[in-house]
């Protein structure tokens, strides 16, 4: 029993005033603490420099050939090394990239021109180059390295298809959207045909298509993904008769751009 009606509520008042006197204290020494909400965040760190793809793919032996590697976190580069003694290199510029598809874990955001410098012989066919940036070193890249015959623009139809011989290595690319590259080539029947594009594997975004003409322009033979593991493409077959055949090579997905680089062999 209370001794009178407001007796309970004062000793309510009272109780309340303690527990406010204790928790002011308590709310301040929160907002003193290392990690409270207010304290700034810190910003993300930049991801590790990474060369994903040279335009174009590869460089000859014994000469000098510009190449831009396009990858992430490579506008501060300061060296580029050869691995393996196989050549010299030299930055000529640096900085950010346009990103066509807005992808940048496709085609990279920054690039690297360098000059390349192999020597005449070069074992295997490859070499592999190092970019030193202010955030460490990128792993390994190789270049392909290989005599090669540059493609011809204008070889967008049989009409037109550029006329090689076997066996060759061309360089080109798909320079823009619904591109297609013709080569003629001549074979006799019973010849054994092997073509294949070396393109996304090296990290280009091509997705090679081939497809295989006889002279009449009928097609026997195509192919777009030979294997799970790249979108490179690759015709093996025998050739049914004499005569002249037309190779196209195309973007799957119809898209192209002068980031859409490959090499060609055919034997």
């Amino acid at each position: 029993m209370w001794a009178s009606p407001s007796a309970r509520p004062q000793a309510e008042n009272v109780k309340w005033c303690s527990m406010k006197s204790l928790l002011v204290p308590f709310v301040v020494l929160c907002t003193l603490l290392p990690g409270a909400a207010q304290d700034k965040k810190k910003p993300p760190a930049k991801p590790a420099p990474r060369v994903i793809f040279a335009v174009p793919l590869g460089a000859s032996p014994g000469k000098t050939t510009k190449l831009t590697l396009r990858g992430i976190n490579l506008d501060d580069a300061k060296e580029v090394k050869v691995i393996g003694g196989a050549g010299t290199a030299k930055i000529l510029s640096k900085g950010k990239a346009g990103v066509p598809d807005k992808n940048p874990e496709k085609v990279g955001d920054t690039q690297v021109e360098i000059e390349l410098k192999l020597n005449d012989k070069i074992a295997g066919k490859s070499v592999a180059v190092v970019l030193v940036t202010g955030a460490g070193e990128t792993k390994p890249h190789a270049i392909l390295v290989e005599p090669v015959v540059p493609e011809k623009e204008g070889n967008d139809g049989f009409s037109t298809a550029q006329t090689i011989t076997l066996p060759v290595v061309i360089e080109g690319t798909i320079g823009r959207a619904k591109d297609v590259d013709v080569f003629r080539v001549t074979g006799k029947k019973g010849q054994k045909l092997f073509v294949e594009t070396l393109a996304s594997r090296h990290g280009s975004p091509l997705d090679a298509m081939l497809t295989l003409y006889d002279a009449k322009g009928s097609p026997i033979a195509s192919n777009d993904d030979f294997t799970p593991t790249h979108r490179d493409a690759r015709i093996e077959m025998t050739l049914p008769a004499d005569g002249v055949y037309f190779l196209s090579l195309i973007d799957a997905h119809d898209t192209g751009s002068n980031l859409h680089v490959y090499r060609l062999v055919l034997k």
